[in-house]
């Protein structure tokens, strides 16, 4: 590195920086101004400005700035601490306290009271003047801290819960509450604080924090009640529960003190601060003050008595959390209890692993806690988020690496809906960008560079190019140092290294400056491009990263388009998607001109490819700019094809009229520009738009005309993903008109040509030869097909159709088993996609949904969902609308009947607008089966149609169902025997797709 760059990453003395930042004001300063005399008014200001100045310095903060009754301080410099936001907080509350103890002369008898407001984040700073003050302080943070100041009311502290996070145990707050910030997209959750919290409040906000379920740690749990069955049999012993922050040290702690007091154990606890707030012996003291009755002890050995007289009274567990700042006179006590071996008493600690070469064990046994596993790691996500798709589980997973505060963390940000982010990169709440940059900053200034360096490289590491750029071996001290402290191990990869936690190069990362880091991402490009021309194709997306990173546009575009080719070759859709919007990006930062627009359009058209199969409604805007930058600078090729790529997605996102609208727009300029090949796919394009919008004969003309040309064209070489998309759409509607012998011949055609690869086009194969299979009553057989759709969708990571499989699989579990958790599974499926506004087919799902609750008992909820259901049929999606229907019959049966006429006559409608010869026979059945229960006369006769058209279409199934009925109805059996039939499989047939 250069020693410019060399002294900005390795000193960091300015620029930016993890701080927290507190604002105050002096409330109603402007009244008291003109009702005080001015030399008063002038003391009460002397006195707030000392205050501000004793204050801050008190606390570890520094004061940036006085201004009239103003103030703006910040904690974390020169170092970064990871109680910067508590010191914060505390000083606040001080201030806040001695200006109301002022008592200065005011008119109407007023007190001086204060208004603040404190936030966290990373800062721009750079030197000060005599008009900024000593630092200038840049970016959103300060404008955030500002506004929370200005929200607050009069004695008021509000608080943002990044600043905070775990440590808002140490303080009595307001509930949290949503504020919108100026200048802020999302809303800011904030609490008012109130006073510092008490032991007592303070303990119990320690077992109560974060929701992240207890998961795993049984091994570590079974010791720990080993080492309580010991002492309640009157052997002393001591046990240290060791590792990282936010390895999850307290959390199983508390599990396992929940557990000692069912056993009739006396339980004391306290907790070590650092450096800012400690005091002599201050977890003892703590637990003083659950033994109101006892005399204080004042020595390390009147501790050792006292504890000892407990023990002998009742086994006694101490609990000490965060050892690893205790002081000598608390370590004097612990080692005074450790003699003790014939006491019944536990001595617990919760410590760091702090790297101190031949440092003295803590306690007699030490538990080290290794990060979960990554099945836990998924209960964990789970318990924190119910309904979350499986590709952003896998992401927290990855960033987190088992680390259960990352995990919570990683939760929090996808609940907010941030999971999306350019090439993966992830940030941190302030508290936890504070922990982990306090970490950093305790490295030697070598490692920190390395570090550093390390995170401008990427989360896996190249050995070779962290020697190349740093100087220093990849196996050298230096590194090795890291892995001790937990930051880089060795990769998976022969060659690389890793960062531990994806979170924690992401925040160390920010916290390099602009300029150097783009200087370094320069670097690290061009010496990837002289590493090895050979090695290029592998290192496509790593290059694509440095340069777009390094500001060097031409090349980000480059390489981003080859590594959003090379994936897509691979079918790794979302890999694709991501280095597509890079390129994109890229060419929106160069000078514009024809070429250049005609090439952004290119690759959106690229984009499409992705996007049809996994459709983002957001996207739909890169589409629309597709068809206007093709309209001013290309030619009428360019133009069908822009305007064809925009029908495909309408397609792919459910809007079937605009779909149809473009694709028909597309069609006229393709015979215009009189190029046959793009009229083919127009034409299939077309086809499929207009079977999406059920438009079924148009759809099946269009279809077979791309279907024989495509087919005259088909080469063995390669495989023809355009014929096998047609086929499908061709066997599905064919599905949906009855014809089922055919459309299976259809589907096995489609299939047969992409047998042996993994492509996306299978995932949509198999995933709508289930549907057909459904509609046909062959529950089995479309869970197996369900199930393949599912693993290659999987594979290519395409969540639509991985959705889409989920849903007819539990749908299909659903009518073999009645279990309710078939119906939550597509209620959760469904839901991965409302962020998309992805609608294609949705109507599904829906229905099912309504048939299914039905037949549960839940009408509120079916209703519901039949509503959305016919809300889809306005785009032409009325796959689900006969079934919706059919379930609102059902659900009015026993208390409207008069409206049952209505809803099935709306139900036969909707079939007979698809020509769908299995809705109609089902229509057929549900109205014979709700006729039957009112004993009306038309049953036997809806009964003899339905069971002739199930024959006909090889629906053996349902004709089972038709006859079980009708043997009942010559039976003779009357409602009351009806409604006691144990399980009747039909209830389920009659609301059948």
């Amino acid at each position: 590195m250069t020693d410019d760059a060399n002294g900005h990453v390795a000193g960091m003395a300015l620029g930016r920086r993890y701080l927290t930042l507190l604002f105050a004001d002096l409330s109603q300063s402007t009244e008291l101004a003109e009702v005080m005399e001015t030399e008063h008014y002038a003391a009460v200001l002397g006195a707030l400005r000392k205050v501000y100045h004793d204050t801050i310095p008190r606390h570890g903060g520094i004061v940036v700035r006085v201004q009239g009754d103003g103030l703006l301080a910040m904690f974390g410099y020169p170092v970064t601490r990871e109680d910067d936001g508590r010191g914060a907080v505390a000083a606040a509350l001080e201030m806040h306290q001695r200006i109301s103890d002022l008592r200065p002369y005011l008119p109407g008898g007023r007190l001086l009271c204060l208004h603040t407001g404190i936030h966290s984040g990373l800062v721009l700073m750079s030197s000060g003047d005599v008009e900024l003050g000593r630092f200038e302080l840049l970016g959103p943070v300060p404008n955030i801290a500002s506004r929370l100041s200005d929200a607050a009311g009069p004695h008021e502290i509000l608080v943002s819960d990044e600043t905070l996070g775990p440590a808002s145990r140490f303080f009595v707050t307001g509930p949290p509450q949503l504020l919108q910030v100026k200048g802020r997209a999302a809303p800011l959750l904030v609490y008012r604080v109130d006073a510092r919290a008490s032991l007592a409040e303070s303990l119990s906000a320690t077992s109560r924090h974060g929701s992240t379920a207890f998961v795993g740690r049984r091994a570590e749990l079974a010791l720990l009640q080993r080492a309580m069955d010991d002492a309640m049999a009157g052997h002393t012993r001591s046990v240290a529960v060791a590792g990282p922050p936010g390895i999850g040290k307290t959390r199983l702690i508390e599990h396992f003190l929940s557990r000692v007091v069912q056993r009739g154990c006396t339980v004391l606890r306290g907790y070590c601060e650092s450096e800012l707030g400690a005091e002599p012996l201050q977890a003892f003291h703590h637990m003083l003050q659950a033994l109101a009755d006892e005399p204080p002890p004042h020595t390390p050995d009147d501790f050792d008595a006292l504890f000892a007289r407990l023990a002998a009274e009742r086994p006694l567990l101490l609990f000490v959390d965060d050892w690893q700042w205790a002081d000598d006179a608390s370590h004097q006590v612990l080692a005074a209890l450790r003699k003790r071996s014939d006491s019944r008493m536990l001595i617990v600690l919760s410590t760091r692993i702090l790297a101190v070469p031949n440092a003295p064990a803590a306690a007699g046994q030490t538990i080290t806690l290794l990060p979960l596993s990554d099945d836990d790691a998924r209960q964990a996500i789970a318990a924190r988020l119910p309904v979350v798709d499986p590709f952003v589980v896998e992401e927290i997973c990855l960033h987190a690496s088992g680390n259960p505060l990352f995990l919570e963390e990683l939760c929090h940000s996808a609940a907010r809906g941030d999971a999306a982010r350019r090439l993966g990169r992830t940030q941190g709440a302030g508290w936890l960008n504070r922990l982990v940059e306090s970490r950093v900053q305790h490295l030697p200034a070598a490692q920190i560079e390395l570090v550093r360096v390390a995170a401008v490289i990427g989360n896996v590491i190249p050995a070779w190019l962290l020697e190349s750029i740093t100087g220093q071996r990849a196996d050298g001290p230096l590194q090795l140092g890291l892995a001790e402290q937990d930051f880089i191990f060795p990769g998976e990869r022969a060659g690389t290294l890793r960062f531990k936690h994806g979170i924690t190069r992401d925040i160390i990362y920010e916290s390099v400056g602009l300029h150097v880091r783009q200087a370094l991402h320069l670097r690290i490009a061009e010496a990837m491009q002289q590493h090895s021309v050979a090695a290029q194709d592998e290192a496509l997306e790593a290059l694509a990263m440095h340069f777009d990173a390094g500001g060097d546009a031409v090349q980000a575009a480059r390489y981003a388009e080859l590594a959003g080719d090379k994936a897509l070759s691979a079918s790794a859709l979302d890999r694709a998607r991501t280095l597509y919007r890079v390129a994109l990006a890229a060419l929106d930062r160069l000078p514009q001109s024809p070429a250049v627009a005609l090439h952004w359009v290119a690759i959106v058209h690229r984009l499409g490819r992705v996007c049809v199969f996994d459709p983002v409604r957001s996207e739909l805007a890169l589409y629309v700019r597709a068809v206007e930058l093709a309209e001013r600078f290309g030619d009428a090729a360019a133009v069908a094809r822009a305007h064809h790529w925009l029908g495909y997605i309408s397609y792919g996102l459910g809007d079937g009229r605009a779909a149809v609208a473009h694709c028909e727009r597309a069609l006229v300029e393709a015979r215009a520009a009189d190029d046959e090949k793009l009229v083919v796919q127009v034409v299939a394009a077309l086809g499929e738009a207009h079977q999406a919008a059920a438009n079924y004969d148009r759809a099946l003309a269009l279809l077979d005309e791309a279907i024989a040309v495509k087919s005259r064209h088909r080469s063995g070489r390669h495989v023809n993903v355009g014929l096998a998309f047609s086929l499908v759409c061709r066997a599905y509607l064919l599905g949906d008109r009855g014809l089922f012998a055919e459309s299976h011949e259809c589907f096995a055609e489609a299939i047969d040509s992409v047998a042996g690869i993994t492509h996306e086009i299978g995932a949509t194969a198999h995933g709508l030869h289930s549907a057909v299979l459904l509609w046909q009553g062959r529950w089995e057989e479309a869970r197996r097909a369900a199930d393949e759709s599912g693993r290659i969708a999987e594979a290519t990571r395409s969540l639509t159709q991985l959705s889409v499989a989920r849903a007819m699989d539990a749908f299909a579990g659903w009518m073999l088993t009645r279990q309710p958790e078939f119906l939550q599974t597509i209620i959760e499926v469904t839901a991965w996609l409302e962020p998309r506004q992805s609608g294609l087919f949705r109507s599904l799902n829906h229905g099912w949904l309504a048939a299914g609750l039905t037949h549960a008992g839940r009408h509120a909820e079916a209703r519901r969902h039949a509503a959305l259901a016919l809300r889809r049929s306005r785009q032409r999606d009325l796959l689900g609308a006969a079934m919706s229907y059919r379930s609102l019959a059902r659900g009015v049966a026993a208390h409207r009947p008069e409206r049952v006429p209505h809803y099935l006559d709306r139900a036969m409608q909707a079939a007979q607008a698809r020509r769908s010869a299995h809705e109609i026979a089902v229509t057929q059945l549900c109205a014979a089966e709700i006729a039957w229960q009112h004993r009306g006369e038309r049953a036997s006769a809806l009964l003899g149609e339905a069971a002739a058209a199930f024959e006909r279409m090889g629906m053996h199934w349902h004709l089972a169902e038709v006859r079980w009925l009708q043997s009942s109805m010559e039976a003779g059996r009357r409602d009351s025997e009806f409604a006691g039939a144990p399980e009747l499989a039909f209830q389920g047939a009659v609301n059948l797709p």
